[in-house]
């Protein structure tokens, strides 16, 4: 009898301590009442239905989630309006909804799942307000997507959040969150023409912005950042690049383009970096294009070897010459000689001296 006691109340202090979640059904909409009082939505019944607004509370208790799958695959859906209640969207939820075109979010939704808008063909624009996180492929494949503002809380963008989003043009970032740019993050997004990243980004993923066609002009932040390799693979209108002086790293062919078999970069391609920006000029030398220089004084000119303003073959043919010891530089000059940064004057350095003289001159012997 006592064994048997003792197993009852083993059973009801079990189900006492277990979360309380109760389903019920609210006009259209399936829910859950959570163990702390708040409700999540969990499904929605009316197939027909093309506006729809998420109540702030349901018999009384306050809606804080809208679960995974909710509205997954409702093709009649046209708005939605989320109520500042709500915190978190949960995975799927309004995923492949072909004809949704309005999105409110409230200002409470700090969370978005993964693929939680995405495959939404007709959605125009988006306004994340004060979301802090959203996951993979969050809007991925929202192919009239044109307007997107990041809010002011946005931490990350993960990996292939708005990839083949194709006719995004305008993009705002926070000014002071946003960290990271993930992998394929704004991927096959064919009319970006301009991206101004905020200063507190550290890190731009692998072919976070590849194949962007119509990319033509990007300014990077001035910290210390990470540019991931392909990064920017593919934008044929990329021309003009600028890496910070503080840059980490720059990856592999991270502004290369590509075709089936090798890769190159576009005709008329500069790449500008700071003197003093190693992983800048390591990355011209390994993909064969000549680094403009920019010194911090603005008074030194990398390869100018005889001090007569100008860079030519004679500059590279001085180099040569002192590193196979038939002639002696000055040590001051010996500074602006080594163009690739790695503390010795050598053949490495005087092939880019010579492929930046050859690059002045050529025009002048055509003419």
């Amino acid at each position: 009898m006592k064994k048997l006691i003792s197993i009852l109340l083993a059973v009801v202090i079990a189900v006492i301590s277990a979360p309380l979640c109760f389903a019920a059904v609210y006009e259209n909409f399936e829910f859950e009442i959570n163990s702390d009082n708040t409700v999540t939505i969990t499904g929605y019944n009316n197939l027909h239905l093309n506006s729809v607004t998420i109540p702030e509370t349901i018999d009384g208790k306050t809606v804080t989630r809208i679960g995974d799958n909710v509205f997954k695959g409702k093709s009649s859906l046209k708005t939605v309006k989320i109520p500042n209640s709500v915190t978190s969207i949960g995975n799927y939820a309004f995923y492949s909804c072909k004809n949704l075109k309005t999105v409110t979010l409230g200002n409470g939704v700090k969370a978005l799942g993964a693929n939680c808008f995405s495959l939404c063909e007709s959605l125009e624009s988006i306004h994340l307000n004060n979301i802090e996180t959203i996951g993979e492929l969050a809007f991925f494949g929202c192919e009239k997507l044109t307007t997107l503002n990041c809010g002011n809380s946005l931490k990350e963008i993960p990996e292939r959040a708005f990839s083949d989003c194709e006719l995004l043009s305008s993009i705002t970032f926070p000014k002071l969150s946003l960290a990271s740019i993930g992998d394929y993050a704004f991927s096959n997004c064919i009319s970006i023409t301009s991206l101004s990243f905020p200063n507190s980004v550290k890190s731009i993923g692998l072919s976070a912005f590849s194949n962007n066609a119509a990319l033509e002009s990007v300014t990077f932040p001035r910290g210390a950042l990470t540019i991931g390799r392909y990064a920017f693979e593919n934008c044929p209108l990329l021309l003009n690049v600028t890496i910070p002086e503080n840059t980490v790293s720059v990856g592999r062919y991270a502004f290369a383009l590509r075709d089936l078999k090798t890769f190159s970069h576009a005709p008329g391609f500069t790449f500008s970096c700071y003197s003093n920006c190693s992983s800048a000029v390591v990355y011209a030398s390994e993909a064969g294009v000549d680094p403009y220089l920019i010194d911090l004084k603005k008074t030194v000119k990398f390869g100018d070897v005889n001090d007569d303003d100008k860079v030519t073959t004679e500059d590279a043919r001085i180099v040569l010459r002192a590193h196979a010891k038939l002639g002696e530089l000055d040590e001051t000059r010996a500074f602006y000689i080594d163009v690739n940064l790695d503390g010795i004057c050598d053949s490495n350095d005087a092939r880019i001296i010579l492929r930046k003289a050859i690059m002045q001159e050529t025009p002048q012997a055509e003419a």
